[in-house]
């Protein structure tokens, strides 16, 4: 759980800005202090600032300002007067300025965008006004331009088409829209690429793996990259001493053709699966401890070689041995080892028991192992650290077994978790993350055409037989999953997700909002936090399973209007503590709420609270 908590917050999306004044916005605040020379300290959100004023003002009442200089002294004209003195008038008065007629309905949202208490341009009011008077108005209208300003995100049609996208569109859907138009064509190498994805998208097995197979490494042979034949080499598919073009060549000596991959798929989804399981649950960061440990491993090994036979761990150099026992410090320091032990062979378990001696006494001359078993610690290490992968192959390793899922006995645990990784990963939710991070590589087009969003773009360009509209449809939803996703807090973070529900047999989409406080890596704490899933199932319909963890107590709460529904998730119970206890947390308890009217809002922007809870098998 903590990996794919930590996961799912690493997403690149917007959060919220701290109040910052610039010259020309709008901005509601409170007078605190009136002082000397007409100045005033006025609260606007977040924070307090001295202004001068040109009017005075009444200390303690709120007023709608505009900013009229910002340096050297923040100057500030009262647009509204104070709300105890007719503030309805004043900002039927403002509506007036911008255009906008003063009715009521636009009144109560003028007050509403001024409770936001955000900077705020002319213009930027003007075009939010403009967007709910447009002929695409919907009853979310203003619950989306609310969201908008209050994360001042830019108040155009783009974003708040995507932004009204996740509001009204089901993934579930469109995406059964796309492999309808796409079903029974001649299709491009692109829209073969698109179909495949969406296939994976929705939990379908792929029939044709090998064709696709065969297709992406024509494909990367002539653009130059090697992704694919790395991924093999390193899952033991390929022979590792054989480069690109040794590879070619034996597989041409095998099959002329080259029509058929030189492995069966059975061997393709097991050599996968296992070089899966093999990847460590750590951020980048931590990986470079790892790497860092192993290199110190190396060298003290290396020196330790060069000496007599029975030259013991205490006669290394006190620097050579306390440089090797830090690096371990940290890694034990961490909590990495505790990721690691799975993946190790006992004797190395054992190793490092002894090896844990050395941290309370690091200038000591204790001899807790051997050289032979320091070099059987460092080849179980070495191999390990050898295979894991780096980010862009980790993705394309999730899709690759999820094409070939079929071929391997999976846990529902894991097929759920393969599914939402490979939703995370080839969406493209991170397309600009990605595109920013690599602008300055020569392949970076090349590796942002790996996701479903880029690929729709590409058609929208070069021609697909997926419609316009539809693409458009599935790009702006993308889109508006990826900006309402993260509400980034001082102390807490709170992320709302959206998936197809067609992998655990739901009907519409699965809907997830998580939040909690931070940890030290500024991701979602696993060991505190609060975790919702929406759900429409086949048999049970509306359902909310509510997750609250305190101190990895997990207490659970489903909500259903079945008045049978806690006889109908009782069995389960033993299967949920024993897996919640073998991902370290503790089950405190479980209930149901029978309820006749679940109102099932996914949206994590709006600020309403509602009973809401999740299907046990989850």
């Amino acid at each position: 759980m903590n990996h794919l908590i930590n996961s799912l917050t690493r997403l690149s999306t917007k959060a919220l800005l701290p109040v910052e004044p610039q010259s020309g916005q709008l901005i509601k605040g409170k007078v605190v202090q009136s002082l000397q020379d007409n100045k005033i300290v006025v609260n606007m959100g977040k924070k307090s600032v001295e202004a001068l004023v040109n009017q005075p003002l009444i200390k303690g009442s709120s007023y709608l300002f505009q900013v009229e200089q910002v340096k050297p002294d923040l100057i500030l004209r009262a647009v509204s007067l104070s709300e105890a003195r007719s503030e309805p008038l004043n900002l039927a008065s403002l509506l007036e300025q911008i255009g906008i007629k003063a009715n009521k309905d636009n009144l109560t949202l003028i007050k509403a965008i001024a409770d936001l208490k955000v900077p705020l341009h002319k213009k930027d009011l003007a075009r939010a006004f403009r967007l709910i008077q447009s002929p695409n108005e919907h009853r979310f209208t203003r619950e989306i331009l609310l969201h908008m300003l209050s994360r001042k995100m830019p108040i155009s049609p783009s974003v708040y088409s995507a932004l009204s996208a996740k509001y009204t569109d089901e993934y579930s859907q469109v995406l059964s829209n796309v492999v309808q138009q796409l079903g029974g064509k001649s299709l491009s190498t692109s829209d073969e690429k698109v179909k495949s994805m969406v296939q994976s998208l929705r939990a379908e097995q792929n029939p044709n793996f090998e064709s696709a197979m065969l297709i992406k490494l024509k494909s990367e042979s002539a653009n130059g990259s090697r992704s694919t034949f790395e991924l093999w080499k390193t899952a033991g598919l390929i022979d590792t001493k054989h480069t690109y073009t040794s590879f070619k060549q034996n597989w041409f000596r095998q099959n002329p053709s080259m029509d058929k991959l030189p492995f069966t798929k059975e061997q393709a989804a097991s050599s996968l699966q296992q070089l899966l399981q093999n990847q460590l649950p750590l951020s980048p960061s931590e990986n470079q401890t790892i790497k860092q440990w192993g290199h110190t491993s190396e060298k003290l090994l290396s020196l330790w070689t060069q000496q007599p036979p029975n030259h013991e761990f205490s006669m290394l150099s006190r620097q050579t041995r306390r440089q090797w026992t830090e690096n371990f410090r940290k890694v034990v320091d961490q909590k990495i080892m505790e990721r690691l032990t799975p993946n190790l062979k006992d004797s190395t378990k054992v190793f490092i028991d002894k090896a844990v001696t050395l941290l309370n006494d690091p200038g000591g001359e204790r001899n807790p192992f051997t050289r032979a078993e320091f070099r059987s610690f460092l080849s179980d290490i070495q191999k390990l650290i050898r295979v894991q992968l780096p980010v862009e192959q980790q993705k394309l390793l999730v899709q690759l077994l999820q094409s070939l899922s079929q071929y391997i006995p999976l846990s529902d645990k894991e097929r759920i978790w393969l599914q939402m990784k490979t939703m995370m990963n080839g969406i493209g939710f991170n397309d600009e993350h990605v595109l920013a991070r690599t602008s300055q590589e020569t392949d970076a087009s090349l590796r942002a055409e790996h996701s479903l969003k880029s690929l729709l773009l590409k058609g929208l360009s070069e021609g697909s037989e997926v419609k316009t509209e539809t693409a458009y449809r599935l790009i702006n939803l993308i889109n508006g999953t990826q900006l309402a996703s993260l509400s980034d807090h001082s102390q807490t973070l709170q992320l709302a997700l959206q998936f197809p529900g067609d992998f655990i047999g739901a009907r519409k989409d699965v809907h997830m909002n998580m939040e909690g406080r931070k940890n030290d890596d500024g991701q979602i704490d696993s060991d505190y936090c609060h975790v919702m899933f929406y759900l429409h199932l086949s048999q049970l319909e509306e359902t909310i399973i509510d997750l609250n963890i305190v101190e990895r107590r997990v207490s659970v709460v489903v909500y259903n209007e079945n008045p049978e529904l806690e006889k109908l998730f009782q069995p389960y119970r033993k299967k949920l503590e024993v897996g919640l206890e073998n991902a370290g947390y503790e089950l405190n308890s479980i209930k149901a709420r029978v309820t006749t009217e679940v109102s099932i809002t996914s949206d994590s922007n709006t600020q309403e609270t509602a009973e809401e809870g999740v299907d046990i098998r989850i």
